[in-house]
């Protein structure tokens, strides 16, 4: 059995460039065996083709013969008749004139010059002599037949339109190829080059899918029409292009998987189409424009939308355009709409709009990188003059320090000579030997005390940021207030009202427990007598840090006089003689190496609050 289906329709369309009316039917040789005689031959009735324009038969391994019978009078009129697909591997017109039978053969398997007329499409010349034609059809890939038969004048019209169609697009090309280039080379920005390979990728396929790749580039080289998804996948530049544009591995990871997931769909295909499958790759890479485009569209989307980067909104737009377009024109090769003038267009069209608003959307990038540049260098500027301030403050801390710890020193070292000449007269008598030793032991204390400080502050001073962990404010507080009652008389009364929460923060666990000596310290050096010491500790959470309230009932101090000396080194706001006027200083200086802050407020006979913030550990979920 020879498998045949047998088809019939007739076509009278007529629009601003009228067809020639025709009848067209065809049958489907299963076999790839039978002859224009076999065909003739046969009596079954054909069965009508509904819309020639549009006529498709999707990915099928079978040859299609078809009858074409003009049914209009033509007088010294040659017709033309184009089939707009430039992939279909073989095509056979049988011209039946009087004296007999010319055949054609042509097809993208063949070389370029053996076509009846050098187009990219496949056309060909109906004479005047004779109204009943037979063409026979076979390819790997998509049968898609799209046939229109106009006269010589109205289809050098519409070539026209599609050469300059074609032009046009090409052109743009070109031009934003060496605009994008040369800014490259200006600029120095590599996302221009990456927008070159877009550009590039998108003509390679164009090329190859319009014909005129075959028809100017490799016309002796047919072979290579048989590695034609190849070409098709360089338009996965574009995937390259917006990974790199979205900077999708920092703003969206799970998106840029599914763009390595089209990489590795396409690589597979290609792999295939170089081991000989073409059928098979073209079939399939179908399905990867289709998603592609949605990729392309839903990143735009999501990236200007949910993650607010503004470079995406040109972005969006441009494969806006290109997806509509690219989904109408693989939906017309694939027969679901009809195969008209736009839809055959549609990808041209779409990639012009999408090369305008690309262009639009790496300026928007450039300038955003450039501005983002310039931030970074009035940042970078801001930290060194923040620098020289802390560098300034520090040299001006160490003068002061010298100072002061020349003139301590000298005095405790003084009378420590002083005592020691005193000791060698009074040696003899116990008693007075004694008070002189007690003298010297007070002294030598003081001159310990003068060191420690000098000790602290020189390590203070030359501490880079310290190396934060993740802390919980009660386990050191409670240890450090333990330590604190230890060195106090039993009979010291104190209160206390404390508040946690479980917030953990970063901070340095013997910088957190030094501080916490300061503030304990400095509340009962400045306690008021006549009432219990009262210590309150409140612990808050406040826009990302941790805020720890330090408050006591001391004497206090008058704020508005010394608050612009508070912190300051060796500053004292009390006449009792107590302190040195560098509890305060360690604090505010510890606090800034783990990238907190301190303030202070205090009055008179009520007593002061420390608040200390730390950086909040922030959880992170994981997707």
């Amino acid at each position: 059995m020879l498998g045949l289906m047998i088809v019939t329709t007739q076509a009278w369309s007529y629009d601003a460039y009228p067809t020639i009316p025709f009848e067209a039917t065809y049958c489907i040789d299963s076999t790839h065996l039978l002859s224009k005689e076999d065909i003739l031959n046969r009596n079954q009735q054909w069965t009508r083709i509904k819309d020639p324009e549009n006529f498709n038969l999707g990915h099928n391994d079978f040859a299609v013969w078809l009858q074409i019978k003009l049914l209009a009078k033509r007088t010294n009129r040659d017709d033309i008749l184009s089939i707009e697909n430039a992939h279909l591997d073989t095509l056979i017109l049988y011209k039946y004139v009087k004296g007999g039978v010319a055949e054609i053969s042509t097809g993208d398997r063949q070389p370029f010059a053996q076509r009846e007329h050098q187009y990219n499409m496949f056309i060909f010349t109906l004479p005047d002599s004779c109204d009943f034609f037979l063409l026979r059809a076979n390819t790997q890939g998509s049968l898609s037949m799209p046939i229109t038969i106009r006269s010589v004048d109205q289809y050098m019209v519409e070539s026209n339109i599609d050469t300059m169609m074609l032009s046009i697009f090409f052109g743009i090309v070109f031009l934003a190829v060496m605009l994008n280039v040369l800014l490259y080379y200006r600029m120095n920005e590599k996302i221009y080059l990456f927008y070159v390979l877009c550009l590039l990728g998108n003509a390679v396929l164009n090329a190859a899918d319009s014909g005129v790749g075959f028809q100017f580039l490799w016309p002796n080289q047919p072979w290579l029409n048989q590695y034609v998804a190849v070409f098709y996948a360089c338009h996965v530049t574009g995937l390259l292009f917006s990974q790199k544009f979205l900077s999708l591995r920092q703003t969206a990871p799970w998106l840029n998987k599914l763009y390595t997931a089209c990489f590795i769909y396409v690589g597979v295909l290609v792999v295939i189409n170089l081991m000989g499958y073409y059928n098979i790759s073209i079939q399939y890479i179908v399905y990867y424009f289709y998603i592609s485009s949605l990729l392309f569209l839903f990143s735009g989307i999501y990236i200007y939308f949910i993650k607010k980067y503004k470079p995406a909104f040109y972005y969006m737009l441009a494969w806006g355009f290109y997806s509509m377009s690219g989904m109408v024109y693989m939906m017309a090769s694939e027969g679901l709409i009809p195969f008209t003038f736009l839809t055959k267009n549609a990808m041209k069209i779409g990639n012009i709009l999408e090369i305008v608003f690309l262009f639009m959307a790496v300026i928007d990038k450039i300038y955003d990188l450039r501005e983002g540049k310039q931030r970074s260098d009035r940042e970078s500027l801001r930290l060194v003059e923040e620098n020289r301030q802390i560098l300034l403050a520090r040299n001006n801390a160490l003068e002061k320090f010298a100072n002061f710890t020349a003139h301590n020193i000298r005095g405790p070292v003084s009378s420590i000579m002083g005592l020691t000449n005193l000791f060698q007269m009074v040696k003899q008598n116990e008693e007075e030997t004694g008070k002189v030793v007690g003298y010297i032991k007070q002294s030598a204390q003081k001159l310990d005390e003068v060191v420690k400080d000098m000790i602290t502050l020189l390590t203070l001073n030359n501490m880079e940021e310290s190396q934060r962990e993740e802390l919980l404010m009660a386990p050191v507080y409670y240890e450090s207030k333990e330590l604190f009652i230890s060195m106090l008389s039993p009979e010291t009364e104190i209160l206390f009202e404390e508040s946690f929460t479980k917030d953990r923060f970063y901070a340095d666990d013997m910088i957190l427990r030094f501080i916490f000596e300061q503030l304990f310290d400095n509340s009962h050096k400045f306690k008021e007598v006549s009432r219990p010491l009262k210590i309150s500790i409140r612990e808050e959470e406040e826009a990302g840090y941790v805020c720890l309230y330090f408050s006591d009932n001391g004497i206090g101090f008058d704020f508005n006089k010394y608050k612009d000396d508070v912190f300051g080194l060796y500053k004292r706001f009390h006449n009792n003689g107590k302190g040195k006027g560098l509890g305060l200083y360690f604090i505010k200086e510890y606090m800034r190496k783990i990238k907190g802050s301190v303030s202070i407020v205090s009055k008179i006979d009520e007593g002061t609050v420390v608040k200390l913030c730390f950086e909040k550990v922030v959880l992170k979920i994981e997707a």
